[in-house]
């Protein structure tokens, strides 16, 4: 079951792909109490990519401009979903039936809390957005 559908924003910070370089990254934001609440890396041809969403958006952003980290922001769409089987194959072809395309998502599931918080990305988040929240 879907639970709950946010619109949201997340950071993607691209650097070189070297040891030391999230640990940075994360340092400025834990620094100032700034937690990622979701994060994905991954890194291709010697560049990282750090999808990150804050709990506090516009001081991140304003803090890795000052240590002249360079990152872009993406809307995104945070998507609370059970942990359960076929969920995906739900959230997914709600999607694909009005042909959203899916761009990126990351998530993980909690056991403890038997749901998973979802941060997915596609081709248009505000329609995405009003069908994932009729399916509720």
């Amino acid at each position: 079951m879907i639970k709950n559908v946010k619109l949201a924003k997340e950071i993607v910070v691209m650097a070189e792909h070297k040891p030391g370089v999230f640990a940075a990254v994360a340092s400025v934001l834990a620094d100032r109490g700034i937690s990622m609440t979701a994060v994905s890396a991954q890194a291709a041809g010697g560049v990282g990519l750090i999808n990150f969403v804050a709990d506090e958006h516009l001081r991140a952003c304003d803090l890795l401009r000052k240590k002249k980290m360079p990152y872009h922001e993406n809307g995104v769409l945070l998507v609370e979903v059970d942990d359960k089987p076929g969920i995906f194959r739900k959230l997914t072809s709600i999607l694909a039936s009005k042909k959203i395309n899916i761009l990126n998502v990351y998530g993980s599931a909690v056991k403890t809390y038997e749901s998973c918080l979802l941060v997915l990305s596609t081709d248009n988040n505000q329609k995405a957005s009003v069908l994932l929240r009729n399916a509720i």
